[in-house]
């Protein structure tokens, strides 16, 4: 029995009608010193079988760019830091950092290409003096004992491990508040995204709280293989409402996601199409009588 148990995709669905050539991508950061050469790579400890090919692992100094390198740790990409982690100022004057990246497959039959480069991550990671991993997909940080906790000492498939849900209260996306998925292209998939939520810019908010069980819960299935079509209709049993699915790759949600993305919306079920107006207001209803 191998001791590198599979990270299958259940919900498999072939390309079927999407663009060729979808690819899934993933990009992390390692910060500290440069590995030891060979890496160190570990089967049981890592959860890997091999070196996914087409992955980049490069190392980078300071003193190479210090624009560059200063930019992932300061500005919008930097302002999980200081709340993070007991000691900012030491990662933020991090000299060295580590790269893995590469793209694979989108209509890949499991997961194991995102297993392996995650695990690649740790070996790296377990570099002494390593200070932080950053996954710039999400655009979230780890400290070293959670990302260990994730994906070494437990190491199996949590979608909440690899997506980040944001909530923004944008005047240019009012009314309401707008939330969205951020990490699906690690899977060849478009972000979800939910607009026009009712109540106030707080965590306490039950349309907030509904909105993130919503897009986990169709987040885990896209990731585990399903593909949905622009125009098609779902029924969710859980919440027993009726949604659709609004397919955005304009310029404009290609330049904020990286992506495409899919709006989901209660359906109208007189006309067969989005409600008026967008949102999902029948559907978050629903999934907070749930939480």
């Amino acid at each position: 029995m191998s001791d590198v148990p599979d990270w299958p995709r259940p919900h498999f669905d072939p390309l079927g009608d999407r663009p060729a050539g979808v690819r899934a991508e993933l990009f992390y950061l390692v910060v500290g010193p440069a590995p030891v050469q060979p890496l160190q790579v570990s089967r049981r400890r890592h959860h890997l079988d091999r070196i996914e090919p087409g992955l980049v692992i490069s190392t980078h100094r300071r003193a190479e760019d210090v624009a560059w390198f200063d930019a992932w740790f300061h500005g919008p990409l930097g302002r999980e830091i200081d709340g993070l982690f007991a000691n900012p100022d030491e990662v933020r004057s991090a000299q060295t950092l580590t790269v893995v990246r590469g793209t694979f497959a989108g209509e890949a039959k499991d997961l194991n290409y995102l297993r392996n480069t995650l695990g690649v991550v740790s070996a790296i990671a377990d570099t002494p003096g390593t200070l932080a991993v950053f996954d710039a997909l999400t655009t979230n940080w780890w400290r070293l004992g959670d990302w260990r906790a994730a994906f070494v000492e437990r190491s199996v498939f949590e979608i909440h491990d690899h997506l980040f849900i944001a909530v923004t209260d944008e005047p240019a996306h009012h009314p309401g508040l707008w939330t969205h998925t951020r990490g699906m292209a690690k899977f060849g998939r478009p972000e979800l995204e939910i607009r026009h939520l009712p109540g106030a810019y707080d965590t306490r908010n039950p349309a907030i709280r509904a909105s993130g069980r919503v897009l986990n819960g169709i987040a885990t299935y896209l990731a585990l293989g399903a593909n949905v079509r622009d125009g098609q209709s779902m029924y969710l049993p859980e919440t027993e409402a009726t949604i659709t699915f609004n397919l955005n790759d304009d310029a404009a949600t290609r330049k904020h996601f990286n992506n495409a993305a899919v709006e989901i919306c209660d359906l109208d079920e007189k006309t067969g199409l989005p409600v008026e107006g967008g949102g999902a207001g029948v559907l978050l209803e629903r999934a907070g009588r749930l939480l």
